[in-house]
């Protein structure tokens, strides 16, 4: 009996075992396409809120909430009423200051005239004196110039004092003697001067035109500040920068704006953006313009196409109570059109198609393993195993492109085991083999 059994035992352990049962793919040429999947959130494309920086008094909210606005219709209006007060003085300053640039450009072009005209007078007493045959007269007639010369300096203050008054008077003065200009008694204009055949000086010209050129200047400044003034009048009265749907509204008649958040909130609902966020792997492979399907719980299975528009600069890290959530990356998709039901701040799904290709090798993605940061098969080669390394391209959820490493009809194994070694006997299961 004892010696039955032992042969029995021998008879198992000593017969050769068959080749290991392993289910296999081959390596077939195919048409793929590449997808990336997201969740995201809808945001319409304009969106205007109406905030304010310091808080003020209001005094009319034109809108609620779902209303539809136009272009340029108001929304909510604040006190004026100190405001109103600023232009109103600003506009007051402006008149003023054009007042003293019209008196200016009076005054100068008058000196202008009174210098052309002595010019002129002087250019023909050249000419007379020349024109004398006695000596003694030139001699007369040069000191009787310049004792004229002595009282035209004195009398020209005079017919300056009216038109220069306080403004221009004190710019004028010179202490350089003759070219002096100051008020007299008698009281003459500086529109009398190219009349009163009296010299006029280049020193007072060109003061003149300094007086005009700070006429001109206030005159700026005065403008500038009431554009400042018509400025804030106008955020006191705040309208629709865009057309479409009222979404919120903080604010109440009689109360203080707040500050911490918007007064109104208009958005344009017929155009909507998504905005997703995509990890580093994913993020590295969709361009602009890539092609977009989306899909949402309240569409059922109607799906919305639409194209990347835009890609953040920089990846972000988001803290988390774990610690610092690995980077990703902000994406915006346009919609090509925004069916009845979705809403600003639904959730969609998105499926963005970063590669297509036809005719190339791919094998299922079951039939893949790594080792460190390389990819490899289990190749079935005359009956046994062939550890194999690969190069990736484009794969989807269920095949991997294969730009290196196996041949068309090639066999891998799928699913593999750790318990499979490199030179391994195996056989194919019946039915398996096709990818």
């Amino acid at each position: 009996m004892i010696l039955a059994l032992a042969l029995g035992g021998w008879w198992i352990w000593g017969t050769p075992q068959g080749p290991l049962k392993v289910k296999a793919g081959a390596v077939a040429p195919i048409s793929m396409q590449e997808d990336v999947y997201a969740t995201g959130s809808l945001v319409p494309v304009s969106r205007q809120e109406v905030r304010v920086l310091t808080p003020g008094r209001v005094t009319s909210v034109a809108v609620k909430v779902g209303d539809s606005v136009q272009l340029g219709q108001t929304l909510v209006t604040l006190d004026t009423t100190l405001v109103d007060a600023q232009v109103a003085q600003a506009k007051a300053n402006v008149e003023a200051a054009q007042t003293g640039v019209n008196v200016a450009q009076a005054n100068l072009a008058d000196l202008k005239k009174a210098q052309s005209v002595s010019a002129d007078a002087s250019a023909s007493a050249s000419a007379s004196a020349s024109a004398s045959a006695s000596a003694s007269a030139n001699a007369n007639a040069s000191v009787s110039a310049d004792a004229d010369a002595d009282v035209s300096a004195v009398t020209v203050a005079g017919l300056l004092a009216d038109a220069y008054g306080n403004g221009i008077a004190g710019g004028l003065g010179d202490s350089a003697g003759t070219d002096s200009i100051g008020g007299t008694a008698n009281g003459t204009g500086a529109g009398d001067l190219h009349n009163s055949g009296i010299s006029v000086s280049p020193g007072v010209v060109k003061q003149a035109e300094g007086v005009l050129s700070q006429s001109k200047a206030a005159l700026k400044q005065a403008q500038e500040m009431l554009k400042v003034a018509q400025a804030q009048q106008g955020q006191m009265i705040h309208k629709a920068m865009i057309p479409g749907t009222v979404l919120e509204v903080n604010a109440e008649d009689g109360n203080l704006s707040p500050v911490q958040v918007p007064l109104v909130v208009v958005a344009d609902l017929t155009q909507m953006n998504v905005e997703a966020q995509l990890n580093e792997v994913d993020a590295g492979k969709v361009q602009m313009d890539g092609k977009v399907a989306m899909t949402s719980k309240v569409l059922g299975d109607t799906t919305v196409q639409g194209r990347i528009v835009g890609i953040a600069p920089a990846a972000v890290t988001k803290p988390s109570l774990q610690g610092n959530a690995s980077p990703t990356v902000g994406i915006k998709i346009r919609l090509d059109q925004v069916p009845a039901g979705l809403k600003p701040g639904f959730t969609v799904s998105i499926q963005i198609i970063v590669a297509t290709k036809a005719g190339i090798l791919a094998v299922p993605q079951e039939a893949l393993f790594q080792e460190g940061n390389k990819n490899y098969v289990y190749r079935i080669q005359e009956g046994r195993l062939r550890k194999t390394e690969v190069k990736l391209g484009i794969g989807n959820d269920t095949h991997q492109e294969i730009s290196s490493g196996l041949n068309a009809g090639d066999q891998v194994v799928l699913n593999p085991s750790k318990e499979l070694s490199e030179g391994m006997t195996v056989a194919p299961e019946v039915g398996s083999g096709g990818a």
